[in-house]
């Protein structure tokens, strides 16, 4: 009997460890195929002349699927505590210096199978793990979604931004790889200054957060930590 059942509990380990691996590469793929698809497109971007830019918080994807533990497609949890509280600070610093935020969330439809599958049905349109994580201060600025990772898939994004003459954006979310740099890279394309803010982003694990940061930072973008850019603003450092 007990031979059996220590057999039957390293089968379970077995296989739970092979569902782990195969989601794991799910969502890289889906992050990967996410990025090449808007690289695509900002090849076909105009870049936009702003005079006297104004800067804007972009707050991208910060959504229960995303970063709850229990999430269809939960982000490292050891970066989301550190990333929430720099993203805390930031808000607070926008409303005191009269910095507009932004928030851009995925909303994705339950038609699409195949997309669905490789984000193992994450942020489906009218469900729970789509709605901005209660944690995060919601009430400050606008909302734009979308259903592609760069923010700029939905064009009420980037009329708003030059609308308001807000050619300088500091960006902060998930994932890191793949909203996160889609919308960065698409921005540097079309002529936005962009900041990345490095300790209010988050990724799969470390590795691939730091990753992404370097490409950025290769690409064009400026990176910062949320105390630095808030230091920018000229308002208080965030607590530690």
């Amino acid at each position: 009997m007990r031979a059996t059942r220590a057999a039957t509990l390293a089968e379970r380990s077995g296989a739970s460890k092979r569902v782990r691996e195969v989601r794991s590469k799910s969502l890289m793929l889906a992050a990967t195929l996410s990025l090449m698809l808007m690289l695509g497109a900002c090849a076909k971007s105009e870049p936009v002349d702003f005079k006297d830019p104004r800067a804007a918080l972009v707050l991208i994807d910060f959504q229960n699927d995303y970063l709850r533990p229990d999430g269809l497609m939960a982000v490292a949890q050891n970066q989301v505590d550190p990333m929430l509280n720099a993203a805390h600070a930031m808000i607070e610093a926008a409303r005191k210096n009269a910095i507009d935020v932004i928030y851009v969330r995925d909303e994705f439809s339950r038609f699409e199978f195949v997309r669905n599958l490789l984000r193992n049905d994450a942020a489906l349109r009218y469900e729970a793990g789509s709605a901005l994580d209660s944690r995060l201060d919601g009430t400050a600025g606008v909302y734009f979604n979308k259903d592609h990772g760069d923010a700029f898939s939905n064009s009420e994004f980037g009329s708003h931004l030059e609308a308001h003459n807000l050619g300088n954006l500091a960006i902060a979310g998930v994932y890191a790889g793949g909203s996160v740099a889609a919308t960065a890279l698409d921005a540097i394309k079309r002529g936005y200054k962009v900041t990345v803010i490095s300790d209010a982003i988050a990724g799969s694990n470390d590795e691939a957060r730091d990753r992404a940061l370097a490409e950025l930072k290769s690409a064009g973008a400026q990176i910062e930590t949320s105390a630095q850019f808030i230091a920018s603003l000229g308002s208080a450092s965030p607590s530690s």
